[in-house]
């Protein structure tokens, strides 16, 4: 009886054992179908008329009414942003200037081959002492920009660049946009402008011929009559903020998931004390605008619409989305195939991920940084600005009214053609806070670590006067004709409509 009852336990202990083992199994195999699940793409299934799920899913998501949801909202996004941006190789290092050195350690302890040669820093001259701008003898005078106007695309940079060069001393130049730092030396184009053909690799001369033009013989002649010249040139390629396209090939960055080199450093490196303007404007209609400047000029946009504009928006937030859950947000801002196969141009929203780099480069004195809205109901104001910041003569007030006044820039013409943007493209833009991290999101800002958070509300505070109630970011503009209903930034119904007169 003894000998029954002992191998019962016996039994029963190996069945509990058995049972164990299974939950544990279950548990681990539920936990990895979760897991895996989660960054599943979606079924493209339509779940009404129009509607995909990718599109229900923004709409079930909307942010409840009452401040306690919005609270839980923010919650939830600080913590998945935090978690995202705390993979990146410079989380913890936001506060340690660099200068020109790399943003990070290395990113291996290998040494990496390439098919292609790295290229190198651009070494600084022999700068002559008698001129304002960096100019140096080379067999012939040559100079290169003194100030650059770095971003942000539709934000005003062609506007803000042609009213700068009404000032006397500020040289026309041959165009406004050269591209040479990010672009024009690896000897290639914006890739997806397939009807326009590759060219050869630019050599640095070529890109200062192009910068100076014919101008550069004035400086000779303030040189030869008063020994000494004032005039300066200026580079406002605004594709130097967030260059994505080939970082790769920079020396450094090889082995790299993210760059610890920019393409700041290399300008700092060249001229350390370079100006540098940049101009801010709210991400939602940046972005529409930025998709309008496309559309007659690459092939496959050329009958797009809103509605078109609306489903790519759709699939760049998810195609993001789906990136930050698995790496960092930095990263993911700095992918080319990402950034390759999303047809908007979302990342050109994260300014704050771009900026805390620059910012790493760059000391704040250096840079002069606006609101786009700011300069749209202010051009008078903010010219007089510029040109101090930029340290050039003063104009008179008639001379600043007549730059004021002058023919605006680059005014855009699609809007009547396609139309205003949907409000619920709007919609999704303004509560996709994952890559839509602007410098009015002082809260989003803060979970980047505090240091990074104070650092930056004291610099952008010129950007988006940062406020917890972010009610005077949108407002009515009658010279930016962008009317939108005020105190919805996170407001489901807000309407857009862009129209022809604004600046670009």
């Amino acid at each position: 009886m003894r000998f029954f009852k002992r191998q019962v336990v016996v039994v029963l202990a190996v069945a509990m054992a058995c049972l164990c083992l299974i939950l544990t199994l279950s548990s681990s195999a539920l936990s990895y179908q979760t897991d895996y699940t989660v960054h599943e793409e979606p079924v493209k299934e339509h779940v009404g008329v129009g509607i995909t799920t990718e599109e229900a899913e923004f709409k079930t998501s909307e942010t409840p009414e009452g401040e306690n949801s919005n609270s839980l909202v923010e919650v939830k996004h600080f913590k998945s942003f935090e978690k995202s941006w705390s993979r990146s190789a410079v989380y913890g290092l936001q506060d340690q200037f660099v200068d020109d050195k790399p943003l990070f350690p290395s990113c291996t302890k290998k040494s990496i081959s390439t098919p292609w040669r790295p290229f190198q820093f651009e070494e600084p001259r022999q700068f002559l002492p008698n001129t304002k701008n960096p100019c140096w003898y080379d067999k012939t005078l040559k100079c290169a920009p003194y100030f650059y106007v770095p971003g942000v695309a539709k934000g005003g940079t062609t506007d803000i660049f042609r009213r700068l060069r009404l000032h006397p001393d500020v040289m026309q130049g041959t165009s406004k946009e050269y591209h040479w730092w990010e672009r024009g030396r690896f000897g290639n184009i914006d890739p997806e402008e397939a009807e326009r053909k590759a060219k050869d690799a630019e050599s640095f001369y070529e890109y200062l011929d192009k910068v100076t033009g014919v101008e550069i013989d004035r400086v000779s002649d303030d040189l030869r009559q008063q020994g000494y010249s004032h005039k300066v040139f200026g580079d406002g390629s605004p594709s130097y903020l967030w260059d994505v396209h080939y970082w790769h090939f920079l020396e450094g960055n090889q082995g790299c998931r993210e760059p610890r080199v920019v393409v700041g450093q290399h300008i700092r490196h060249f001229w350390p004390p370079a100006k540098l303007i940049f101009t801010f404007r709210h991400p939602t209609p940046r972005l529409y605008s930025r998709f309008c400047s496309r559309i007659p000029r690459v092939p496959f946009l050329k009958r797009a619409t809103a509605q078109d504009f609306h489903k790519f928006v759709v699939d760049g937030v998810r195609k993001y989305k789906d990136c930050f859950a698995r790496w960092s947000i930095r990263q993911c801002a700095y992918n080319t195939s990402l950034f390759q196969d999303v047809t908007t141009r979302l990342l050109e929203g994260m300014y704050p991920i771009f900026m805390v780099d620059w910012l790493r480069i760059f000391p704040r004195e250096q840079m002069f940084i606006m609101r786009y809205e700011d300069y749209a109901t202010d051009v008078k104001g903010k010219m007089r600005q510029l040109f101090e910041f930029l340290d050039l003569a003063p104009l008179n007030d008639t001379q600043l009214q007549a730059v004021a006044d002058n023919e605006e820039a680059n005014v855009g013409n699609m809007y009547d053609k396609i139309g205003p943007m949907l409000p619920e493209t709007a919609a999704i833009l303004n509560q996709s806070r994952y890559f839509h991290v602007a410098p009015q999101e002082p809260l989003v800002l803060k979970n980047v670590g505090q240091v990074l958070h104070e650092r930056l509300i004291k610099v952008v505070e010129n950007v988006h006067r940062l406020r917890h109630h972010r009610s005077d970011f949108l407002v009515e503009d009658p010279r930016l004709q962008l009317h939108v209903v005020k105190d919805s930034f996170h407001d489901s119904s807000v309407q857009l409509r862009c129209e022809k007169r604004e600046r670009s």
